[in-house]
C-alpha cells in the first residue's frame, strides 16, 4: 500500500480533535496526511513519526501538544510501513 494511504488511514482513526466523528468532511486529514507522508521516511524511529505528527498538526490547528501524544499512531504507521 501507497505510503500516504497508509498514514491517512491512521491519521484519520487518530481522528484529532475528533472532527471526523462530529460530521467533518472525509477528506478532512488529507493536506497533514500528505505532508506527514513527505516527511516520514523509512529510516525513522515510532517516536520520529510522532514528533512528525505533533508537528505537522500542532501547526494547522494551532496547538502545542506533546509528541507523546501520537506514539500509538506512530507505531501503527512504523508497524505497516515496516511489515
Amino acid at each position: 500500500m501507497d505510503k500516504y494511504f497508509i498514514i491517512k488511514k491512521y491519521i484519520d482513526e487518530l481522528d484529532y480533535l475528533n472532527l471526523l466523528a462530529n460530521h467533518a468532511p472525509g477528506d478532512e486529514f488529507d493536506e497533514e496526511s500528505k505532508e506527514i507522508a513527505v516527511k516520514v521516511t523509512e529510516s525513522l524511529t515510532v517516536q520520529g513519526i510522532a514528533w512528525i505528527i505533533a508537528e505537522v498538526l500542532n501547526k494547522q490547528f494551532n496547538d502545542n501538544n506533546s509528541p507523546d501524544m501520537f506514539m500509538d499512531c506512530a507505531k501503527k504507521i512504523y508497524y505497516e510501513l515496516h511489515h
